[in-house]
C-alpha cells in the first residue's frame, strides 16, 4: 500500500513552499529523525518547512533540525504540503489534526503494519525496521544527502532497529547505514545519546519500573502510575527502553509496559518474542508491529490492567 517514494517527493517538493512535518504523540528516535532529515532536505530545495512535535527526549538533539521545530500559533497555519512521519493511524497524529483537514496535499510515510492508508498519498511499507528506512528511499535518488541529513537517519535506524538486533533489520537496511556513514557522521556518539545514556530522571524512573515488574505465566509487565513520575520527576519522555528491557528477562515471551496517563487515560506498550502482540495492541484501540505495539485507551488502571493482560494471556497461551 504505497505511492512509489518518486511519486511522494514530487508532492513533498511541487505544490507550494509551506510544508508542515509531523509525527505521533509521544515521538521517538525514528519519528524525530524522520522530520529533521525532511526538513532538512526540503529547506535544501528552497522551501519552508515546519516541524511538529510533542516534547521529547533531550538526547535526541544530538543530530541537528530542532531548529526546525514551531511552538508558534497553530491556527492561522496553512499547509500546501502536510507531511505525517512513523505514525500509523490517524488518532495518532500529534497537534496538527485541524492543520490536516485544511492541508492542500497529504503525505504518509510509515512502517506500521497497523497503518490503514489515511493520507491523499501515502508511503508504507511494514517490512522495513524504521521510517527512517522510507525517507531515505525518498532523498537518495533526488539530493545529495549531506552529514546532518545521514545523522538525522542513522539515529532514526538505530532508535527502530534496535541498533541492528530486531527481525526487521535487513541487508538494506545495512546498505543504507553503510551510505550515511560514508558521509563521516560520528555514528559512536549518536549510539551513545540514543541508546546508552540516561539522565538521573530516566535511572530513577526505570529503577521505579524495574521494582514493580510482575509475572504472569510467560508474561512480564509493569506499571508506572502518575504518582511514580512525581516522586521521581520524570516524565513521559523519559521512559524509553523499559519494556524493551522486560522482554529481556529470562521466560517473557510477551512484555506489557502499562502508564498511567493525566486525562482518565492509560497507555499499554507491548513486545513479543514470536507473540503477535499487535492483535491486542488493536483490540485496545492501538497498533504498530507484529512484535512491537501500543495502545491508548480510557480506562481506571486497575481495570485496564487487568483487561489487557487477559487478552494477552490467551494471545501468548495459543503460542
Amino acid at each position: 500500500m504505497h505511492t512509489s517514494p518518486a511519486k511522494i517527493w514530487h508532492e513533498l517538493t511541487k505544490n507550494g513552499e509551506n510544508i508542515i512535518i509531523a509525527a505521533h504523540h509521544g515521538p521517538d528516535g525514528d519519528a524525530v529523525g524522520a522530520c529533521f532529515a525532511l526538513a532538512l532536505a526540503l529547506d535544501k530545495q528552497g522551501l519552508s518547512p515546519k516541524v511538529m512535535l510533542d516534547k521529547y527526549n533531550a538526547k535526541l538533539d544530538i543530530v541537528r533540525g530542532k531548529e526546525y521545530i514551531y511552538d508558534g500559533d497553530k491556527t492561522a497555519l496553512v499547509a500546501d504540503v502536510l507531511v505525517v512521519v512513523d505514525c500509523g493511524d490517524f488518532s495518532r497524529i500529534s497537534g496538527v489534526e485541524d492543520i490536516f483537514e485544511r492541508a492542500e496535499v497529504t503525505v504518509n510515510i510509515d512502517h506500521h503494519i497497523s497503518n490503514n492508508g489515511f493520507s491523499q498519498h501515502n508511503y508504507v511499507d511494514a517490512a522495513v525496521g524504521s521510517t527512517c528506512e522510507l525517507v531515505y528511499d525518498i532523498l537518495q535518488p533526488n539530493i545529495e544527502i549531506c552529514k546532518d541529513i545521514a545523522g538525522a537517519l542513522y539515529m532514526g535506524i538505530v532508535s527502530d532497529t534496535g541498533i541492528f538486533r530486531y527481525s526487521a533489520t535487513t541487508s538494506k537496511t545495512m546498505r543504507i547505514v553503510a551510505d550515511l556513514m560514508q558521509t563521516d557522521i560520528n555514528f559512536g556518539a549518536i549510539q551513545q545519546s540514543v541508546m546508552h545514556s540516561r539522565t538521573k530522571a530516566e535511572n530513577a524512573i526505570f529503577t521505579r519500573a524495574l521494582q514493580k515488574i510482575t509475572y504472569i505465566d510467560n508474561i512480564t509487565y509493569t506499571i508506572i502510575t502518575q504518582k511514580d513520575l512525581q516522586e521521581t520527576g520524570a516524565a513521559y519522555a523519559d521512559l524509553d527502553g523499559i519494556v524493551e528491557y522486560l522482554l529481556n528477562i529470562e521466560g517473557t515471551k510477551a512484555a506489557v509496559f502499562f502508564t498511567e496517563r493525566t486525562n482518565g487515560r492509560i497507555k499499554a506498550s507491548f513486545r513479543g518474542r514470536d507473540v503477535d502482540v499487535n492483535v491486542v495492541a488493536t483490540a485496545f484501540g492501538g497498533g504498530g508491529h507484529k512484535f512491537a505495539a501500543a495502545a491508548s485507551f480510557e480506562s481506571s488502571l486497575d481495570k485496564g490492567v487487568a483487561a489487557v493482560l487477559v487478552h494477552l494471556q490467551k494471545v501468548v497461551g495459543n503460542v
